[in-house]
């Protein structure tokens, strides 16, 4: 029984492991947004409501500023439980659409945009 509990105790650790190392980080976003045509903008933190939180990484991009906007905000946590108590707490705000969450990121904005941020792709 110790043995079992032991082995379990041990993928548990390796699966929180693989998770986090799964969030790319805010370079690697970054360089995705721009290969997708994004450009940055300023961004405040107090929008996001996420002062609070301890973050790792934040910033916000857009595209086709002059025309038809598409926006989003990329907040990184700096653990797993943060971002998953700040999705929790701020899921059924109107003002951040298609809010998602994918390990420590949580992104909200534009449904393409968010798709990047979560998935690193467009449809």
């Amino acid at each position: 029984m110790k043995k079992f509990a032991a082995v379990f105790a041990v993928l548990i650790c390796v699966t929180v492991l693989v998770l986090a190392a799964c969030t790319p980080d805010g370079g690697e976003l970054r360089e995705a947004f721009k290969g997708e045509g994004y450009d940055f903008q300023p961004f405040d933190i107090t929008v996001a409501q996420a002062e609070e939180y301890e973050l790792s990484d934040y910033f916000s991009a857009v595209k086709d500023a002059n025309s038809y906007p598409k926006t989003v905000c990329v907040l990184v946590f700096s653990t797993l439980g943060e971002a998953r108590r700040y999705a929790e707490e701020h899921a059924s705000q109107e003002d951040m659409p298609n809010l998602s969450r994918a390990g420590r990121l949580v992104a909200f904005g534009a449904s393409e945009a968010v798709d990047i941020a979560v998935n690193g792709k467009t449809e």
